[in-house]
């Protein structure tokens, strides 16, 4: 599953360490010989499951009159496991009725703080602050507006390929090494001239011909971080139309760039409120996932599917697409639907893989093949998966069922020239898939130069080098 930590970040200035409970409300069964508070370079950074968690938790039905605000304390321990230590709940409801305490403790592993190459135990805090049906999400930073540069190594929780059996080799940018302007990045996308875009945590950059651009919150629309004005709100996501403009999920707003203008989406202008992930189909529609549905801008007009005007399972969106036939598949975190001519299927046929996982991206193939990536943080049906146009379902890895069920999807790119698919797994790396001789490649930071473990979005140049965002810089596939 896409894309990244879901956190907006606020600043409180002071450092504590070996920090104990911070709020009134605390809980047993979680302790740590020590630890201290939101330390580390980088921090403990969480999955991207963990808001999706706790909501879920709470339930549509409580979250649509909940009020005020939960701050929480995590520790995080040197393994990634979250644990709730305290709790400050101002609903007006009992934390065990929130199901806070279970929903915190069931979330995948988070990346732990690091101290040099030792990881360590820390405390997170967030908040969660709720009016009118809506939600926003905080992570309060201790001593953060020192921080002139953020990334994260990681050690890969499964075991790469024999370094022998590698095929391929990698550029590595970073902030030390090129004009990067931040080593965390999330997005990648090349445009219609061939120009390689990349978002990062603190600004974008365009790579056209070896020479870069900047964009920033100095010279374009995008906002600064709330605590430090001389840096730009994180680049969640990014993708090109077929017009050439490139769009961004930045922070939760969303982006226009034309060559010329930027312009801003955001809640007051469209019905744009924390934005996800963006899909473009072949019409120039532009989709976003969200929390509130999925929202479709047209060039000219807005309008919103969800569970009102559309019976999705849930506005709680992950995934959408729209395929050669005009039918609109949509991922949401309770089930899936395809919404044909305008009337809404809900996927549950038992004997399909869509009955048990959750569409996260798709892509078409020129022969008609529908790729999925399907998310499911429990049992074994998250994975890759083939529909054919007469309707067979073909899973890849299909001898290894536990090869997605604890770290998920982050993206994949079908390189249908090449017949090769890319895909980055969350805490893992990124995996080269030769569909014609089924060979599997794992590059990790233990046996390439593959610096993170955290592989965002993955992209095609014009030459044919596939470029990845990582949580340590941008990677490059070496042209041989």
């Amino acid at each position: 599953m896409k894309k990244t930590p879901l956190i907006i970040v606020l600043t409180l200035f002071a450092k504590l360490v070996m920090a104990q409970s911070l709020y009134p409300e605390k809980f047993e069964n979680c302790k740590l010989s020590s630890f201290c508070l939101d330390c580390g370079d980088p921090q403990a950074q969480p999955p991207k499951t963990v808001i999706q968690n706790i909501l879920r938790g709470i339930g549509e039905q409580q979250l649509a009159s909940l009020k005020g605000s939960l701050e929480m304390q995590i520790l995080i321990s040197q393994d990634g496991k979250p644990c709730l230590l305290s709790v400050d709940n101002k609903t007006g409801i009992s934390s065990e009725l929130l199901n806070l305490k279970r929903s915190v403790n069931a979330t995948e592993n988070w990346t732990p703080a690091m101290n040099g190459t030792k990881k360590e135990n820390s405390s997170v805090s967030l908040i969660l602050e709720f009016e009118d049906g809506k939600f926003r999400a905080k992570r309060r930073t201790f001593d953060f507006t020192n921080q002139s540069n953020m990334k994260a190594a990681g050690t890969p929780d499964k075991k790469g390929s024999e370094k022998a059996q590698l095929s391929e080799s990698w550029k590595v940018y970073t902030q030390s090494n090129s004009e990067l302007p931040w080593d965390m990045s999330r997005a990648v996308a090349c445009d219609r001239k061939g120009n390689v875009w990349i978002g990062t945590d603190n600004g974008i950059v365009k790579i056209t011909d070896e020479k870069w651009s900047h964009f920033n919150a100095s010279n374009t629309a995008i906002g600064a971080k709330p605590y430090n004005k001389k840096q730009t709100q994180s680049v969640r996501d990014m993708e090109v139309d077929g017009k050439d403009n490139k769009w961004f999920v930045v922070g939760y707003d969303v982006y226009r760039y034309d060559n010329q203008t930027w312009t801003k989406f955001d809640s007051v202008n469209s019905p744009i409120n924390w934005a996800k992930n963006i899909f473009v189909d072949r019409h120039d529609n532009i989709f976003f996932t969200s929390w509130h549905g999925v929202m479709k801008f047209d060039g000219s007009k807005w309008s919103v599917l969800n569970r009102k005007n559309s019976k999705l399972p849930s506005d709680n969106t992950l995934g959408a697409f729209v395929d050669s036939k005009n039918r609109i598949w949509i991922g949401t975190f309770d089930g899936n639907v395809m919404i044909e001519k305008g009337k809404t299927i809900l996927l549950n046929d038992k004997t399909s893989p869509l009955s048990r996982a959750y569409i996260s991206k798709m892509q078409e193939d020129k022969l008609g093949n529908l790729w999925f990536s399907l998310y499911n943080e429990k049992g074994t049906a998250a994975g890759i998966y083939n529909y054919t146009p007469d309707g067979k379902w073909q899973r890849l890895w299909q001898e290894d069922e536990q090869m997605f069920s604890a770290n998920s999807i982050n993206d994949f790119f079908l390189d249908e020239e090449k017949c090769v698919l890319w895909l980055s797994q969350n805490n893992v790396g990124i995996i080269k898939y030769n569909i014609s001789s089924k060979k599997t490649e794992i590059y990790t930071t233990e046996n390439s130069s593959v610096p993170s473990v955290n592989v965002e979005r993955i992209a095609k140049d014009k030459n044919g080098a596939i470029w990845a965002a990582t949580y340590a810089g941008v990677i490059k596939t070496e042209l041989k």
